[in-house]
């Protein structure tokens, strides 16, 4: 038997050992760090979401199955893909924020097949909760999200001016967020992935 393997170190976590869970951010620190510092571009908080997966291992220790064969790499680098996600999530979010986060969605990713599957389900909610918008927000959304139209270009179609078309795109992201918040009876990932899928809808 591999005494150092995931899953026995992982069950020695579960029992509280230290030591092993010290062996497991000892081998996967590093990787996690030079996973998600290119996608945020900040050493610091690179460090400190690094720092997050492994305290939210460890406080969620007990409910986390692990197969006897199986790696906890794919469970770490999918806590790296959420937190990054959530990083992005902050209040004062830029254009240039969601295109950096866009590219970390599109990267590869081990767990790429089941993230697909969940985005796809949130994206056709989004789609539900878009269609409810009254239309002053909905089009400016649309025409952004959709066919990737500047603020300028919107503000000229729609005959508006361009802190206007801002403010009415800003509201509609507040009110989707807010209305995709509903589903989250999961606990926080299930809005992390519903704000990916806002995101990642354009």
């Amino acid at each position: 038997m591999n005494l150092s393997s995931d899953s026995n170190l992982f069950e020695l976590i579960k029992a509280s050992n230290h030591l092993a869970y010290t062996s497991i951010i000892d081998k996967y620190w590093e990787e996690l760090f030079r996973h998600i510092y290119p996608k945020i571009k900040n050493s610091e908080d690179a460090k400190d979401i690094v720092q997050d997966i492994f305290l939210s291992l460890w406080k969620n220790r007990l409910n986390i199955s692990l197969n006897e064969k199986d790696s906890l790499a794919p469970y770490l680098f999918r806590s790296a893909k959420y937190a990054v996600i959530n990083y992005f999530s902050r209040p004062g979010i830029t254009i240039a924020d969601e295109q950096k986060l866009s590219a970390a969605l599109n990267a590869p990713s081990e767990t790429k097949t089941d993230d697909k599957l969940l985005i796809n389900e949130l994206q056709n909610l989004l789609e539900r909760e878009v269609n409810q918008l009254p239309e002053r927000l909905q089009l400016p959304y649309r025409l952004s999200r959709e066919q990737d139209l500047s603020i300028r270009e919107i503000a000229k179609k729609l005959s508006l001016s361009e802190q206007t078309v801002k403010n009415n795109i800003s509201a509609a992201l507040s009110a989707i967020r807010f209305k995709l918040g509903k589903y989250n009876s999961e606990g926080t990932i299930i809005y992390i992935l519903a704000f990916a899928a806002l995101l990642h809808h354009k």
